[in-house]
Order: C-alpha cells, then sequence, then structure tokens
C-alpha cells in the first residue's frame, strides 16, 4: 500500500477563513487582510490574540505561521503547541497534522499509537487524508492492530472523497482480501457517519496536500 504521508505537508499554505467571530481587539477578516496582503508582523499579532482567546482556526493558523516563520522566527515547538491546542478544539486539520507530527516524530517523539488516535478523530470528522493514512495504519498493523476490513473502509471513505491514492490503496488491499471481508468493509463504509465536533471549524479538502 502506498503511503501519502509527507511530513507536515498541511502547513505548506496559511488556510484562513472568514468568520463571524470577533473580539475586542480584531476581527477575523482584519487577519485575513494583513496575511494576503502580505503584511506578516500584523497578521502574527492578529493571529496570536484570536488564538489566544480560544479560537481554534487560528490556533491552527498560528501553528501555520511558527511552522512557516512568517511574521515571527520559526519554531518547532510553538508549532506543535499551538497545533494541539486546536486539535484539542476539535479542528480537524490540526488532529491530521499532530497525528502526521507522532507519526513522523516531528517535533515530538514518534509514537504511533498516538498518531493513530489522532487520525481517527479528524477521519471521524471526514478528513480524507487522515482516512487514508488511518487504512494505511489498520493494513499496516502500525499503532494499532492489523486489520484489512478496517483498513478498507477508511480507503473506500477517503476515495469516496476523491482520494486517487486511497482508491488504489484499496485497489491493491482487495486483492488479498475475500469476498465476504470486502462486503463486510464496503457495508461498514456505507454506515459510517461523520462526528463533527461542536467547536470545530472544518476546511476543504484540497487545503490539505498530503
Amino acid at each position: 500500500m502506498t503511503k501519502i504521508f509527507r511530513c507536515f505537508a498541511l502547513v505548506s499554505c496559511l488556510c484562513l477563513v472568514s468568520a463571524s467571530i470577533s473580539f475586542a481587539a480584531y476581527t477575523q477578516q482584519q487577519c485575513d487582510k494583513f496575511y494576503f496582503s502580505a503584511q506578516y508582523d500584523e497578521a502574527f499579532q492578529c493571529i496570536e490574540f484570536m488564538a489566544t482567546e480560544g479560537d481554534p482556526q487560528s490556533q491552527f493558523n498560528l501553528a501555520v505561521l511558527y511552522h512557516l516563520g512568517q511574521g515571527v522566527e520559526k519554531d518547532t515547538s510553538k508549532t506543535i503547541l499551538w497545533l494541539t491546542r486546536a486539535a484539542e478544539n476539535g479542528h480537524p486539520n490540526a488532529q491530521f497534522g499532530v497525528g502526521a507530527a507522532y507519526e513522523a516524530g516531528f517535533g515530538v517523539d514518534k509514537d504511533l499509537t498516538t498518531a493513530v488516535m489522532w487520525y481517527i478523530k479528524a477521519a471521524n470528522q471526514g478528513h480524507a487524508a487522515a482516512q487514508t493514512n488511518l487504512g494505511v495504519m489498520y493494513g499496516n498493523g502500525e499503532g494499532v492492530e492489523r486489520n484489512s476490513i478496517e483498513a478498507l473502509k477508511w480507503f473506500r471513505l477517503a476515495a469516496s472523497s476523491g482520494s486517487d491514492k486511497a482508491k488504489r490503496n484499496a485497489e491493491v488491499l482487495a486483492e488479498h482480501m475475500s469476498h465476504e471481508e470486502i462486503l463486510e468493509a464496503d457495508a461498514m463504509a456505507a454506515a459510517w457517519e461523520p462526528v463533527f465536533a461542536d467547536n470545530a471549524n472544518s476546511l476543504p479538502n484540497s487545503s490539505v496536500r498530503k
């Protein structure tokens, strides 16, 4: 199966979204304006304020700024800090990013079990890249007991969201499974429903390149 993991590709672009959330000093629209006009110092101040106030999207964006060194010096520890805060607040891209960090040992000790935990959280919100990686983890028995049926289920779900790599992984895996196992995996995929965190700001899958 093809591993589509590419360490921290998700933070290669800043995915700011306009929102109605506003605080005393800044609004999300102001943060957007600063960033997209390349006023990175101002963008950092704006995003940091909103992140400190507890906005998950801003916490994710702040992690991106620390990772890219825009408006602030690069800092891997703070990248992980803010990524984790956003993940804990239900942000699916952040959950995926924390999972990727633990899988690769990026800024944290490598821990495949913890990586699986975060991938599951993001996958349950419909995050296609997390679903694909989770399928690989189940298919290979990395950080979790090997389970081809569960792996195929996640590949099917990611493929239904447009992941060509998940589709290819599903085809390869299915060649080594019985007809009954494939039917069970397909039934599980058909019955699956996303579970969104109440405070998560979901981002389009196109914003994540894995």
